[in-house]
This record gives structure tokens, C-alpha cells and sequence, in this order.
């Protein structure tokens, strides 16, 4: 297989000895090329995900809550839960009124770019979401909507835990 870009007058390659590839690694390595030429990670990121959420959300009707069904508001130790693609649950925990606590049990697959002065810059665990610098979590679910992400940190305890201070 091979994939290859051509950006400003610049050709980016990967080859592979192997005829076929699984579709986790084709993103992977399409992933690299387009930082390769340029691209930030976290774009890529994101476009990769809300494309293949726009592609696939005919897939997990399920997903979507009926406006009844939401909470109306949210206080300290309250906990919305989110399915994975893969149905996975991804819990959001209110810790306080400008931090957030993401956990997930399936922590063997989980995506992490970091900043130049090694901080997180996002956390995307196998099936999503994805969590950015920058994300709006009214985006994952409405009752977290207003919500920004502006630090994303793991916790000491291992993976499957992270911190997300948000405004």
C-alpha cells in the first residue's frame, strides 16, 4: 500500500511492503502524513474525528438524548455518562465549577499529543471522544454545553483518568 501527499510543491510518502492494511492503521498513517507536511496535530485530530462522527452518526442512533432527558443542572460529584463508538462508556464527573474529571475503564488504546513543554494537548481514547485544548464539551453532550477545555491533565492514579479544567 502506499499513500502518499503532495502540498506546496512537496511530496510526503509511506510505503508498506504489505498489499492492505487495517483502517486503524491507514488513519495512523495517513494521521502522520498530514503532520508530516505540516498540518497541527490537534487539526488533524479533530477533523478526523468530526468526520468520521458525520459519517457514521446513521450508525448509533442511540447516542442522541431526547431533550426530556437531560439534567437540568449540574453540581459537584453529578456524572454524565457517554457511549463510545464502540459503546464504551466515558464518564465526565463534575469536581468542581472549572474542573471536570474524564474516565474510561478500556484505557489500552488511548491517543495523547502533547505541547512542547510536555502538557496535554488532547486525550482520545479507542472510540472517542476526543478531547482537545479548545473543545467544547456541549459538543460531546448538551448539558455540558459553555464548557471549554483549557488544560487537560492525567491522573497520578494511571490511565483511564484525566483532569479537564475548563471555563
Amino acid at each position: 500500500m502506499k499513500i502518499t501527499i503532495e502540498h506546496h510543491e512537496e511530496t510526503y510518502t509511506y510505503e508498506s511492503e504489505y498489499d492492505s492494511m487495517g483502517m486503524s492503521d491507514v488513519t495512523e498513517k495517513l494521521y502522520g502524513l498530514c503532520i508530516a507536511a505540516g498540518y497541527h496535530p490537534d487539526s488533524v485530530g479533530e477533523c478526523f474525528f468530526e468526520k468520521g462522527r458525520e459519517m457514521t452518526e446513521h450508525l448509533y442512533p442511540d447516542d442522541k438524548m431526547e431533550e426530556e432527558d437531560a439534567m437540568c443542572y449540574l453540581g459537584e460529584g453529578e456524572t454524565i455518562l457517554v457511549k463510545s463508538r464502540y459503546n464504551e462508556e466515558r464518564k465526565f464527573t463534575i469536581i468542581a465549577k472549572d474542573c471536570i474529571e474524564y474516565s474510561f475503564n478500556d484505557d489500552g488504546h488511548v491517543g495523547c499529543c502533547r505541547n512542547d513543554d510536555g502538557s496535554l494537548e488532547s486525550v482520545d481514547p479507542s472510540g472517542g471522544p476526543y478531547i482537545g485544548i479548545g473543545t467544547n464539551l456541549g459538543e460531546v453532550h448538551k448539558d455540558l454545553e459553555d464548557l471549554t477545555v483549557t488544560e487537560i491533565t492525567r491522573s497520578d492514579t494511571g490511565l483511564g483518568y484525566y483532569y479537564l479544567t475548563v471555563k
